[in-house]
């Protein structure tokens, strides 16, 4: 009689260490996902009509996390899905083209729930291989490539249909770029538009350790409970930063060979932190592109602007789009009336930052890619 008392709390406590093995992990809901893509060229030269004009296809295949974790910052983005990808494609004649593929990073922001339906915004940058880029005896057709490796970025806006407890139905329509960003000539880059289809599979890392067994009597969910949804933190705080950035470009002249140029970027910069999401920012801006020398060679090459632009802010990540003028008649000579500068910010700390953007030239022409580092000077 007196063995009932400890078996009973041997019992309890067996009972309890089997309920916890069973809680879910916030990093254990993951999937795998399939997608077809089918679509058509933006292309607006002319020596690759013809190898374009059949448009293109692709397949894409992901690995990724559902995020359910209700004290990150994931709760104020209604729970993003993240992961990475590998993507090939047939995009036109490959004798002049390749058949590129590519390998990337994407996150899913969902924009809202409809019983079934989830509307996802859906962004993925990586970097592109096999592209065939122009050579002046063997690919000279070739306008819009001037490197085997390039930028893969792809901006999916779609939904996924939930079909059972694991599976979800996947469509959209996606815009796809291929370019280098000025780094080798000729860069008129790929940019393709089409739906895409597909299928996602939801599974629990740890049904496996769980159970494993062809009939199993304990089944994990495979998709989390999200049931904490927060409002983005206001924060109403400002802080100024220097910024400082290289990179390297090239003339047409040049195309097919390794001669490059190089070019500085230096910003001085006020942020204004909105809340945990947004920002604004203005700054000014001083530019040197070392390869206007051959083109401009009685000119200065430096010249200045003014920016001013929006930050979307999500864990230690930022997305910037920032707009700029020049400050004087030579820089809307040499470069335009207007920049662009679409940017990815990772924070170091508090207090340093490191960005890699793309500042265009004469509105949406790609001048040269920007390899940069960010300090806070004070807040």
């Amino acid at each position: 009689m007196l063995l009932k008392p400890h078996i009973l709390l041997i019992a309890m406590f067996l009972a309890g260490a089997l309920k916890a093995q069973h809680m879910p992990n916030h990093r254990d809901f993951r999937f795998l996902e399939i997608r077809g893509h089918s679509g058509s060229h933006l292309y607006t030269g002319e020596s690759l009509s013809e190898a374009l004009s059949n448009g293109y296809g692709a397949l894409q295949v992901r690995y990724g996390w559902q995020s359910s974790n209700p004290e990150g910052w994931q709760n104020m983005y209604l729970y993003p899905a993240y992961g990475f990808g590998w993507y090939s494609g047939f995009i036109g004649n490959p004798d002049l083209l390749g058949t590129p593929s590519a390998v990337y990073g994407f996150i899913s922001f969902p924009l809202f729930h409809h019983h079934r339906h989830q509307m996802v915004l859906d962004p993925a940058l990586g970097l592109s291989y096999d592209l065939k880029p122009f050579d002046e005896e063997k690919n000279y057709l070739n306008d819009a490539i001037g490197s085997r490796f390039n930028v893969y970025f792809n901006l999916n806006i779609g939904a996924k249909y939930r079909l059972n407890r694991e599976l979800d139905f996947l469509y959209g329509l996606d815009i796809t770029h291929f370019s280098n960003g000025r780094t080798f000539r000729p860069n008129a880059g790929l940019n393709m538009w089409g739906f895409n289809l597909g299928l996602r599979y939801h599974f629990n890392i740890q049904q496996n350790r769980i159970d494993n067994t062809s009939h199993p009597t304990t089944l994990l969910d495979v998709r989390p409970m999200l049931e904490v949804f927060k409002s983005p933190e206001k924060i109403r705080t400002g802080s100024f930063w220097i910024y400082g950035a290289g990179g390297f470009v090239q003339n047409d002249e040049d195309k097919g060979t390794g001669k490059q140029y190089g070019t500085i970027t230096a910003t001085a910069e006020y942020q204004y932190k909105l809340n945990s999401k947004n920002g604004l920012t203005g700054g000014l801006n001083f530019f040197y592109d070392n390869s206007l020398k051959s083109r401009y060679p009685d000119k200065r090459h430096d010249f200045y602007g003014a920016h001013t632009g929006y930050d979307f802010m999500f864990w230690q990540l930022t997305l910037r789009m920032q707009v700029g003028t020049y400050l004087h008649a030579r820089g809307h000579d040499l470069k335009g009336n207007f920049f662009l500068r679409p940017a990815i910010k990772m924070d170091a700390g508090e207090r340093l930052y490191f960005q890699l953007g793309l500042k265009t030239q004469a509105g949406f022409k790609a001048d040269w890619v920007e390899y940069g580092v960010g300090v806070r000077l004070w807040q």
